[in-house]
Parts: structure tokens; C-alpha cells; sequence
């Protein structure tokens, strides 16, 4: 689903059952490191770029957006993203740019800032103001520009003011593709050379990004580092394909490796040597993993007539990812194996799934990630039923080993001596995705993931994929009932907002067949008619509109007239069979939600994970209602409490919140509080 802004929304808590093998392929979305530089190396470029598979995240969404507030033209049909930029076009902002939870879309557009005349505010979400980003001023400020943030690690938000600049040689501490490409984005306004020079190879996505755009540059492999040289330069636009993002993949492979019986291919994952090193742990762990294809994309295709590359260019090479399920050993792995860390918190997964200890060496830098991973992964291994510890910038994890695979409950299993858990991933995406894999491992059972709804700031598809390759997962039921004017609709839609859950309005339904009856000179009261009529029509709750048999009546529905016919539709025991068999079905397709209506939790959903009967007054319904007098509200909780089909009662079970009086904002709090 996605917010009024059109950002993806996953829910806050997800409930994740293991004793499945998964199988099947999938691809996953486009990387997400290549995504932001494509859209910025595109603004850059004297032309129109077609930017082809980007990561569909709200990451990548910040850095859209910013380079548009930048002066580009974006324009985005689905499936292609064209961008029209040029240096001509570029100024900084008007205001400032919101990179939400983003640290990558914040330090490169600093590159791209420190070129500009003016001040660009780089702003963001808590979690990102309080990542430092001092490690990116300090190179900036020796190439000319200001930047300026909180306290001594620079925290954001940022003010970058451009000027003149110079190229320098810089050496960065810590090995980090985020500033190097910084300081390369800046280069390209620099006079003379900007060179970069990385002991440890990091991800080289804008090295190949700006070689496909003409850039003047050179990069040179010295052992096990790099060094990366760029001049001043006019890009032309390009035309590529983003392959997958390896990075994501990696949370599948391991769920292939660690969940007993299974097999996945992930196909179309950028193969890079930088971003494979997760493989290679794997390998040496004894995993059944494999590379089909690997060969080098045309990242390197001559100019066509036009300028531009020809149309399909890819980044680096493309392979599928292939792992089965076997039998895991310890090893030690270095952060030098996996520059960005990204793949650690899974990687630590199959470590407790495997026989012996793990030493992950050199992992301080997950302290300053969307969270403390180092902590956070820590405390996911121990919340699994495995051993971890913090031993100065070193993770342990020792695992439980697998014992054929049984999980100690019979049948498909997890590793021996794993178990269900409650984790908190306090919005890191990774640790949510890695924790989802754990609950996966973790055989028979059903684990709970709070925080999950920061997923969609990189893979808003990945519930779905989970259940396309055979995992079960689910969100919370939220039953609310109570009569007409109570606050259902308000406090349902707010709820389900807030979980980042979808919403089922159940009285619209019948709302829309009342409508339909009305429409087709169906006396409300003829029982076998309208029933017929309920049993065949086709309807779309919504939202955002209610549509009955291709016609929309989202305002239709809710006319004096509907109001009156509603009750006795709603009372007639075929038309509610026939709903309730539907409400169900979107229950499970759905996961879950948020369902409201006058019979959910006695009748359609009796095991929700929360029951919420809401009442008030009869004259604070009446006023709350005013297209409907208060005999008619009255009128209305006599024939629904009365009826012999699902009257409307209080499940025994359900919290009774009388609304009388209160704000929406108390209400809500209330029922959340429920759900803790």
C-alpha cells in the first residue's frame, strides 16, 4: 500500500511463521545504491536520461525528489524514470531536501550541493539526524565548500554552501562508497583532479555510472584498494537497466540456506566483486550457493547518433543467485569481505543457524547505521535462541547447529535449538528483513517483528515475495464494531494508518448493494432478490473509492435513501453470508487489517487479534450524524441489535470504548496501547 504521498507503507508489526520450505525464484528491485546515483548522474547529464528498473523504496523516492528540487526534470510512467538535467538547470533548492531516512541520498547530493551556488539544506527523519556525516564535510570543506551541522560529528541537518572548488587526493578513515562518491560528484565541479584513493575496494557504482556518462575518469585497482581520479566533465544522458539489488537478494539466499528442504533463484542481481562478498562467506559456511551467468553488462557501450547509450545498458554484471538448503559451519569474516556491512545482520542469521562460532571482525562501523546494528544484531541472535556477544568491534555469534533439520517439533523444522521470538527492529529495514528470515528458521511457530513498517524505505514488495516463495506471514486483525455515529470509520481509517495496515470498511459493502437494489427497483425488503443480487455483483471496497459492478458510489452510498434501505439489507441472512465469505477472503489476502463494521468481532473475525467495541451517547451519535436525524439513528441500533442474522452486540471479549466527550487522538492511543 502507500500513504497519501504516494510512499510505500508497510505495517508496524508482522507476524512471521517458520516449518515451510521455500521455493521458487523471484527478482528483487533494482539496487539501491545504483538507483540514487543513476538519478543524480542523470541530473547531471546534458540531456534526457531513461533510467530503467530503479529501486522502488522510499529511499530512492528522497533522492527523486531532490534531484527535481534541484532543477531536473523527473517524470516516472511505471516502468521507466527519464530525467532531463544539465548543469544549466541545476540551483540549490528553495527549501530543504527532505532525504527522510536516507544516508546515502544526504551524502551525495552534499557532493552535488558543494557545486552549487547558495546553500542546500539536507534534511531528515530522526533516525538520520542522528547518523554523523562528518566523515563527507571534512573532504568537502578541504575541496572549498561550508558545511555546517550539530555538534562535532556534524549531524544533520546539513547546510552545504558551493563555491569555487578545488580538486584534492583524499584517503578516507573508513572505507565507505557513500564518501567517496561525494568527493566525485564534487570533483566534477572542481578545478584540476580529484582523485580518491580507498585501501579497501567499496561498492563502484559511480565510477560506472559516470564512465557511462562520459565522465573524465580513470580507476586503478593497487591491491587490494583503489584509487578513482575524475576531472571537471559535461555528461551525456544514458539509457540503463538497474540490475538487482544484491544486498536485498542476500536475505533470500540465506532463507534458502538456513530453512530446511528449500531451494530459491534470485534472478537478474548485480554480480559486482564488491558486492558479492556475502557468497563468499557462504561458500566457506559450506552453503549450496551458486552465480549462473556473471558476465560484464555493456556499462561501457559506445554513444549512439543521438548521444546517449544505447537503449538497455546495464551496470557491471548480472547473474542469477542460487542457494539450496545444507548444513552451515562457522568461519570468521572480516569486514574488508563486505565494505558496506549491509548483509552482516542476515549473514549473522546463518551463523546462528550454523555449527560452531562465528567471528564477525571489525564491525564498529554498525553502530552508526539507521540503528546500533552491532547492538541490534546482537540482540536478534539471542532473541532466536543462539549466543551473541560484543567483543569491542568484534560481533560472536555462536551457533546451534542443525540436527537434521527437525527443529525439535517433528516434521519441516529449523535449526536445532532455535525458537520463536518478539523483536523490535526499531525501523532499521535490514534488521526487520533479517529478523523475518530468523522467525523463518526458526520451524514450526509464529514469531512477532515490531518496527517493520521502515522495510519500505528499501523493499516495499517484500511480504509479498515472502509469500510467493512459500513463507507465511501475517499482520495483525483489528475487529472494531459498534452502531452508526460510535467513530468507526474515523478511528478504523486513523488505526490503520498509524499500524501502516490496510482498512475494510464492511458497511460500505452493504451500503453499495443497498444502492445497487435501489438503482434496479429492488425493494430493499425482497429477501431473495437482493441476496441474488448480493451473490452476483462484483465489489471493490476500496479504498480510495467503493465500486459496485464498474460503478464508482463512494458518495452514493451514503445518500438519506441508502440510509434508510441499509438495515433491512443488512438483515437479510443470504446477503450476509455472501459478504461475510468476502470479507474473509480480503482478510487473508491482506494479511490481515483493519475491518470495521457491526458484526466483526462476534461473527466474521471471532479470533482477531483485537476486539474494540466503540459506543456514545444516542444524541452524540445523532449530532456526529447529521445528514441523519437522531429518530433515524435511533431507528437504526433497534433493527441492527434486533436482527435475527449477526445482531449487534458487544463480543465478550472485546475492550468497550465509549467515545463520548473524547478527542480521536485519546481513542486512538487507547486502542494502540492494546496492541503493545
Amino acid at each position: 500500500m502507500t500513504s497519501g504521498h504516494g510512499r510505500p507503507v508497510l505495517p508496524e508489526t508482522v507476524l512471521v511463521a517458520g516449518g515451510m520450505p521455500l521455493g521458487g525464484e523471484l527478482r528483487v528491485p533494482g539496487d539501491k545504491s545504483i538507483s540514487h546515483r543513476a538519478l543524480i548522474v542523470g541530473a547531471l547529464g546534458e540531456g534526457t536520461s531513461l533510467l530503467r528498473g530503479l529501486s522502488d523504496g522510499d529511499d530512492v523516492r528522497r533522492t527523486r525528489d531532490a534531484v527535481a528540487a534541484l532543477g531536473a526534470e523527473v517524470h516516472d510512467d511505471g516502468e521507466v524514470v527519464t530525467v532531463t538535467g544539465g548543469r544549466s538547470l541545476l540551483h540549490a533548492p528553495l527549501g530543504p531536501l527532505d532525504c527522510g531516512n536516507s544516508g546515502t541520498s544526504m551524502r551525495l547530493l552534499a557532493g552535488v550541493a558543494a557545486g552549487l551556488a547558495g546553500v542546500t539544506v539536507l534534511a531528515g527523519d530522526a533516525s538520520l539526524s542522528a547518523r554523523p556525516m562528518d566523515r563527507v564535510a571534512a573532504p568537502l570543506r578541504a575541496m572549498g565548500a561550508t558545511v555546517t551541522g550539530n555538534g562535532p560529528r556534524c549531524l544533520p541537518p546539513l547546510a552545504v554552501t558551493g563555491g569555487s572548488l578545488e580538486g584534492i587526493t583524499w584517503t578516507p578513515e573508513v572505507a565507505s562508497a557513500q564518501v567517496k562518491s561525494a568527493v566525485l560528484l564534487a570533483g566534477l565541479f572542481a578545478a584540476g583532479e580529484t582523485a580518491v584513493r580507498e585501501r579497501v575496494r567499496t561498492r563502484p557504482h559511480t565510477e560506472e555510472l559516470l564512465a557511462l556518462a562520459g565522465a573524465d575518469i580513470e580507476v586503478t585497482d593497487e591491491g587490494a584498494g583503489r584509487t578513482v581520479r575524475v576531472r571537471a566533465s559535461s555528461l551525456r544522458p544514458f539509457d540503463v537497466v538497474v540490475p538487482g539489488d544484491p544486498s536485498q537478494a542476500a536475505f533470500w539466499v540465506v532463507a534458502a540456506c538456513v530453512v530446511p528442504k528449500s531451494a530459491l533463484r534470485v534472478r537478474g542481481v548485480y554480480a559486482g566483486e564488491t558486492r558479492t562478498g556475502f557468497l563468499s562467506v557462504l561458500r566457506r559456511m559450506g552453503a549450496r550457493v551458486g552465480l549462473d551467468g556473471g558476465a560484464p553488462g555493456p556499462a561501457g557501450a559506445a554513444a549512439n547518433g543521438r548521444g546517449a547509450v544505447a537503449a538497455g545498458s546495464s551496470v557491471g554484471a548480472v547473474a542469477d543467485v542460487t542457494a539450496q538448503w545444507g548444513p552451515l559451519s562457522a568461519t570468521v569474516v572480516d569486514a574488508s569481505e563486505i565494505p558496506s556491512l549491509d548483509e552482516v545482520p542476515v549473514l549473522a542469521v546463518a551463523a546462528a543457524c550454523a555449527e560452531g562460532t562465528t567471528r564477525f571482525v571489525g564491525m564498529g562501523e554498525l553502530r552508526v547505521k539507521e540503528s546500533d546494528r552491532l547492538r541490534a544484531v546482537a540482540r536478534l541472535v539471542s532473541a532466536v535462541g543462539a549466543v551473541a556477544r560484543i567483543e569491542g568491534e568484534d560481533l560472536v555469534v555462536e551457533g546451534v547447529g542443525d540436527a537434521g533439520g527437525t527443529g525439535g517439533a517433528g516434521g519441516v523444522g529449523g535449526a536445532s535449538g532455535l525458537h520463536h521470538f518478539r523483536f523490535d527492529s526499531e525501523g532499521d529495514h535490514r534488521m526487520a528483513m533479517a529478523a523475518a528470515v530468523a522467525a523463518l528458521a526458526a520451524g514450526p511457530g509464529e514469531s512477532r517483528i515490531d518496527g517493520f513498517g521502515g522495510v519500505a524505505t528499501s523493499y516495499p514488495a517484500f511480504l509479498a515475495h515472502l509469500r510467493h516463495v512459500g513463507g507465511h506471514a501475517r499482520v495483525q486483525l483489528v475487529a472494531i464494531d459498534g452502531p452508526a455515529g460510535s467513530g468507526k470509520s474515523t478511528v478504523s481509517r486513523a488505526i490503520a494508518e498509524r499500524l501502516g495496515l490496510d482498512r475494510l470498511d464492511t458497511g460500505a459493502m452493504y451500503r453499495a448493494v443497498a444502492w445497487a437494489a435501489l438503482e434496479r427497483g429492488i425493494d430493499p425488503e425482497d429477501a431473495p432478490g437482493v441476496a441474488e443480487l448480493a451473490h452476483e455483483a462484483v465489489i471493490d471496497p476500496g479504498p480510495p473509492d467503493v465500486v459496485i459492478d464498474g460503478v464508482v458510489v463512494t458518495s452514493a452510498i451514503r445518500t438519506p435513501e441508502v440510509n434508510r434501505a441499509v438495515s433491512a439489507v443488512a438483515a437479510n441472512p443470504s446477503v450476509r453470508a455472501a459478504l461475510v465469505e468476502r470479507q474473509r477472503a480480503w482478510a487473508v489476502a491482506h494479511g490481515g487489517g483493519v475491518v470495521e463494521g457491526r458484526d466483526i468481532g462476534t461473527v466474521v473475525f471471532p479470533h482477531a487479534d483485537l476486539k474494540v467495541f466503540l459506543t456514545a451517547a444516542p444524541e452524540e451519535r445523532a449530532r456526529r450524524r447529521r445528514e441523519e436525524p437522531s429518530e433515524g439513528v435511533a431507528r437504526r441500533d433497534q433493527l441492527d441489535s434486533t436482527r435475527t442474522a449477526s445482531p449487534l452486540v458487544q463480543a465478550a471479549d472485546a475492550r468497550l470504548v465509549d467515545t463520548t466527550c473524547r478527542s480521536v487522538d485519546e481513542v486512538i492511543a487507547e486502542i494502540l496501547s492494546w496492541l503493545r
